[in-house]
């Protein structure tokens, strides 16, 4: 049922696709813009209420996995830029935020929920619920920091060659771009360290040890260290090109071991059999 409540998101989700594409490419149709606005919104419910009846089936179990995660970071990622756009009245960063939505969204329309194997004892835990929706919602700022810097990188080269044609007046400014990725980046840094205090506690209660070298801790740590780094640069004056391609990297490194580490089987126990991995862990 979930599934199919995704897909009807999921035609929203492309109807606002369409309309901001073609504010993007006509900027004096300004009702695209607003069509864009609403449609992405009425997504933005269908898609709760499917995340909603998801929690229904698997109990929460779901968000345990690859799918359930990048469903939910999609989600989080679409309410987050409703809430930009009507602080910022940037209609033009639709154009390439929501096809990178549609991009993640469209393959798990054809993979069902997944049953993750996760006990009721370590889901009632509120460190867990904490650690996973401020991760996901610190990797979903993330990925809209990357379409920033995205269209940065796109107003620079037109700046540079001195092409200013349709594609730099239908584009943000330098300056407003930067300042907005540079936000982006460090609110997605302050969840995503909630998150790691939380997953601690976590593992804490789950494995009976804070840190045990789990590849998903590894990675945790090192995507919080190089965010971390970000924010410090940004502060010694690291700004511009340097930070946006920084900020490309930074996200194609988070979900690709996002992807990695929830595919291959037995690489985390993240993805495995928690109850399992605590029974382990008190018999050693």
């Amino acid at each position: 049922m979930s599934v199919t409540i995704l897909r009807a998101a999921t035609a929203l989700y492309t109807v606002a696709t369409a309309a901001y594409v073609v504010f993007f490419a006509r900027p004096r149709i300004a009702r695209a813009a607003t069509i864009g606005f609403w449609f992405l919104a009425a997504a933005f419910a269908v898609h709760a209420i499917a995340i909603g009846v998801g929690c229904a089936e698997l109990g929460g179990q779901e968000f345990f996995s690859l799918r359930g995660g990048l469903v939910l970071m999609v989600w989080l990622a679409a309410g987050i830029y409703l809430v930009l756009q009507r602080w910022y009245r940037l209609p033009t960063v639709g154009a390439f935020i929501t096809p990178l939505i549609l991009v993640v969204l469209f393959p798990l329309l054809f993979v069902g929920p997944e049953h993750a194997g996760v006990p009721p004892e370590t889901l009632r835990n509120p460190s867990v619920t904490l650690h996973i929706v401020t991760a996901v919602l610190g990797v979903a700022l993330f990925g809209l920091a990357f379409g920033v810097s995205l269209m940065y990188l796109l107003q620079e080269r037109e700046v540079k060659g001195k092409r200013f044609g349709a594609l730099f007046s239908r584009l943000p400014s330098l300056d407003a771009l930067d300042r907005l990725n540079q936000r982006l980046v460090r609110t997605g840094f302050v969840f995503y360290t909630v998150a790691i205090v939380a997953g601690t506690l976590t593992a804490k209660v789950v494995w009976k040890s804070a840190w045990s070298w789990d590849p998903q801790q590894v990675v945790s740590l090192a995507v919080f260290l190089l965010y971390g780094a970000m924010v410090q640069l940004r502060h010694t004056g690291w700004h511009g090109r340097r930070y946006a391609v920084l900020t490309l990297v930074g996200f194609v490194i988070v979900l690709g071991s996002m992807v990695t580490l929830k595919s291959v089987p037995g690489v985390t126990r993240h993805a495995g059999d928690y109850g399992a991995a605590a029974r382990a862990g008190d018999a050693q």
